[in-house]
């Protein structure tokens, strides 16, 4: 029994056996129709058809696919409803005719959507059924880039509660896929606030899209992985207590956390001093303490302990002492110098 392979493998065995015989393949204008014996295809290998058929969808020839029909309100859909890819101009609609503020009659919601591949999850990913009339869905739907002048983008996305809560009566912008990737050959900025450098806006500066006031110094830049700003609470043990902590909080600042070690390391230094100066006077007393009680009867006994003092010290004290501050230097020399391999700042993302 012949074993079934997908056609554009069938292409190119045929393209590879043809050369081998010296033969010149011809598959011109692949878009034109032609009758051709696909179970031949399949079964004979040196089967040579001279055209691709317009549907079998190879070489970007037409696919079969179901049908899904959006259902347009007072829009504007370009190529029309049953493309699998579409823009769509008209207000803010999150899903269907009564969602949005385009449901109000607002002329103030003007919305410009960019969908492909409607209600491609459902079903497992199979998609809707042949002929399915569907709304927007912005959690079913593949891939889309959303343009508002007014909406509430955090609520229609499903986007958790960030550190100033969530956007609403804005204009906004989303964009949602699988995977997003921006991409900046000489570099990226994410920017909030107001613009610098334009004039006519009065003292107050650029406002926002309703004429309103800008968060002042700055508004945030939140980067919320896992979608989740809940606080979360550890359970204690045996020898730890209950904790509590906030998931969303804010990024520690490049240098001003190398200023934090550095001050930690001027604090250790300080009691490295004290212990090592602790110790130098300890076996300065333990030296002098022997030969003091020398007429005594236990002088020998102290003296003997003064030296094994002293020469513990010196081993197990003095020595380590020299270590660590060796061991703190090159952690600075590694971690809070920027020549460090492991320098804690960042040499190519800033955040304020």
């Amino acid at each position: 029994m012949a074993k079934k392979i997908p056609v554009w493998e069938a292409i190119e065995a045929i393209e590879g056996a043809s050369a081998e015989r010296g033969e010149e393949v011809d598959i011109v204008d692949p878009l034109a129709p032609i009758a051709y014996d696909p179970e031949k295809l399949l079964k004979d290998p040196f089967y040579k058809p001279n055209k691709i058929p317009s549907d079998s969808g190879i070489l970007h020839t037409n696919t079969p696919a179901p049908t899904v029909v959006f259902k347009r309100a007072e829009e504007k859909v370009y190529p029309d409803v049953q493309a699998r890819a579409q823009i769509v101009f008209g207000m803010d609609r999150p899903s269907s005719r009564k969602s949005g503020y385009g449901r109000m009659g607002s002329n103030r919601s003007a919305t410009i959507d960019l969908v492909v591949g409607r209600m491609s999850s459902v079903r497992k990913g199979k998609g809707v059924r042949d002929g399915t009339h569907v709304d927007n869905d912005f959690a079913a739907d593949a891939a889309r880039i959303y343009i508002s002048q007014l909406t509430d983008i955090d609520k229609n996305f499903g986007i958790a509660k960030g550190a100033h809560d969530y956007m609403k009566q804005r204009s906004g912008i989303a964009v949602k896929a699988d995977g997003v990737r921006i991409i900046g050959r000489e570099g990226i900025k994410i920017v909030t606030g107001r613009s610098h450098g334009w004039k006519g806006f009065g003292r107050k500066g650029e406002p926002n899209s309703l004429g309103g006031k800008i968060m002042m110094p700055a508004p945030p830049i939140e980067l919320i992985a896992g979608n989740s700003t809940e606080t979360r609470t550890m359970r204690g043990g045996l020898y730890n207590s209950p904790e509590t902590y906030r998931q969303l909080q804010g990024v520690a600042m490049g240098e001003n956390t190398i200023e934090a070690f550095k001050d930690l390391g001027k604090i250790i230094d300080e009691i490295w001093s004290a212990c090592f100066t602790f110790m130098i006077y300890q076996m300065v007393y333990n030296a002098a303490l022997g030969p003091a009680l020398a007429p005594l009867p236990a002088a020998p006994i102290v003296a003997g302990a003064c030296s094994a003092a002293t020469t513990a010290q010196v081993n197990f004290a003095v020595n380590p002492l020299y270590h660590v501050r060796a061991n703190k230097t090159m952690w600075e020399a590694n971690h809070l110098m920027r020549t460090g391999y492991r320098f804690i700042e960042s040499r190519n993302v800033f955040s304020t």
